[in-house]
């Protein structure tokens, strides 16, 4: 019984990791409360789940709170781009509903297409940034060629989320629930789940010897415009 109840143990490990992820989904939710961080909170949960996934533990507010500050310009900036580049979407979308009915149909592919494309580069922005540092021009362009390079898992980091927010509005009953997860620790989860993932792709663009990491350049592929592993992520 005292087994059971041991830090070392995998019941304990699983509890603590929860608690973990209660705490950093609160934190982001706090954070995004000004709206124009978001971005920087997105950021700053992915600069702490991408340790997690890797076993690098560290402490969950203060590895937040860095990632945050580090990356705040740079996360807001992107953050604001995206929401700009959305909201125009969604009110293209709403305004082809006005057009005659072939029209529609067309306009209406070509936003669904345009938004596919600004989910893939989503998907990908804040997590590249949480691990390596690069021009903006950069950040779009790696986020964008990496997400194709890898598309298998992008779709499934996009679908999985999707089905997740899809489930939680089917009915009365599990909005109030699926609401309650969210707030409590749903964001968090993701991108913790996500992270493994991202660990995977990433691992290719990263240094592969000592060497390497001291010089802080990565062997990147030749499709790949030149970008550089952050030491303190």
């Amino acid at each position: 019984m005292s087994s059971f109840f041991s830090m070392d143990s995998p019941v304990m490990r699983f509890l603590s990791r929860v608690c973990d992820l209660i705490i950093l989904n609160l934190l982001a939710i706090v954070c995004s409360i000004p709206i124009v961080t978001i971005g920087a909170s997105i950021t700053a949960v992915f600069s702490v789940t991408l340790k997690m996934v890797k076993g690098e533990e560290s402490y969950i507010v203060r590895g937040f709170f860095k990632g945050f500050k580090e990356n705040f310009k740079q996360a807001t900036i992107i953050w604001v781009i995206m929401a700009v580049i959305g909201l125009f979407l969604y009110m293209d979308y709403r305004s082809a509903a006005l057009l005659p009915d072939s029209m529609r149909s067309i306009f209406q592919v070509l936003i669904g297409a345009v938004a596919v494309i600004y989910l893939i580069i989503f998907t990908y922005l804040f997590p590249y940034l949480a691990r390596f540092q690069n021009s903006l021009k950069n950040i779009f362009k790696n986020s964008l060629l990496i997400a194709i390079l890898n598309l298998p898992w992008t779709l499934l980091m996009i679908v999985c989320p999707i089905a997740l927010v899809v489930v939680t509005f089917l009915t009365t009953t599990t909005l109030v629930y699926g609401s309650m997860l969210w707030v409590l620790m749903g964001f968090a989860v993701i991108s913790y789940f996500n992270s493994i993932t991202f660990r995977k792709v990433f691992a290719k663009y990263e240094p592969h010897n000592e060497e390497e990491e001291v010089s802080d350049s990565l062997d990147t592929p030749e499709e790949l415009p030149e970008h550089h592993e952050t030491p303190a992520k």
